[in-house]
C-alpha cells in the first residue's frame, strides 16, 4: 500500500520576507563577548597585582613611559574617531562615515605599530623575570583585541562603501564601536597598570 505525500505550500504573499535578525541582537552579542573578554582582562589584571605585591623591586629600573604614552593617546583618538563614524551614519552622511572609519583603521595600525616596537625593543624577554611577563601578556592581549578590531573595521568599512549602512540601519557598525571601545578600555588599564601604578 503506497502512501501519498502531500506537501502544504506556505506562501508570504505580498509581504517581504526578513533574511536579517531583529535589531539590536548583534549589539547584545557584541555585550555578551565584551563581558568574557572583560573577565580575561580582569584576571590578568588580578593576577599581576598578585604577584606584584609579593616582589620587592617592581617594575624594573629604565622602563620608559614616552611610547606606551604616544599609544594610549592613540587609543583615546580612535576612540573618538568611532563615534564620529556612528554621528555621520546616525545623520544619513555616508563619506563622512567612510572617513571616519579610514581614519579609525589607519589610528588602530598605529597602535598596532607602536605596541609591537615597544615589545621588539624592550630590554628584556617574556621569560626574563616576572614584570616581563606580565607586560608581554597584557600587550599581547590587547594587540590581539586590536587586530580582531582592525580586521572588524575592514569588513565594516566593505560594507559601509557598499552603502548598506543609513540613520536606521547601522547595528553592525554600532556593535563594532562597542568592541571597539572595550579594546580602548583594556588597552588603557594594561597602560595604567604596567606603566602609571608601576
Amino acid at each position: 500500500m503506497a502512501v501519498a505525500e502531500e506537501t502544504l505550500a506556505i506562501t508570504a504573499g505580498d509581504a517581504p520576507i526578513e533574511a536579517t535578525a531583529p535589531g539590536g541582537v548583534s549589539n547584545v552579542a557584541t555585550a555578551i563577548l565584551v563581558a568574557g573578554e572583560a573577565m580575561i582582562l580582569a584576571g590578568l589584571v588580578a593576577a599581576y597585582y598578585a604577584v606584584r605585591a609579593q616582589s620587592f623591586k617592581w617594575p624594573p629600573v629604565g622602563l620608559g613611559t614616552y611610547l606606551p604614552s604616544i599609544v594610549a593617546v592613540t587609543m583615546i583618538m580612535t576612540a573618538v574617531t568611532i563615534q564620529w563614524a556612528i554621528w555621520a551614519i546616525r545623520h544619513n552622511d555616508q563619506r563622512t562615515c567612510l572617513a571616519a572609519l579610514g581614519v579609525t583603521i589607519f589610528f588602530a595600525f598605529a597602535i598596532l605599530n607602536g605596541q609591537w616596537y615597544q615589545l621588539a625593543h624592550l630590554k628584556f624577554g617574556v621569560s626574563a623575570h616576572t614584570y616581563g611577563t606580565f607586560v608581554y601578556l597584557l600587550t599581547g592581549f590587547h594587540m590581539v583585541n586590536v587586530i580582531a578590531g582592525i580586521v572588524v573595521f575592514v569588513a565594516v568599512l566593505v560594507r559601509a562603501v557598499g552603502g548598506e549602512f543609513s540613520a536606521d540601519d547601522h547595528d553592525t557598525l554600532t556593535a563594532a564601536a562597542i568592541f571597539w571601545q572595550f579594546v580602548n578600555v583594556a588597552g588603557l588599564v594594561a597602560y595604567s597598570v604596567l606603566f602609571l601604578s608601576a
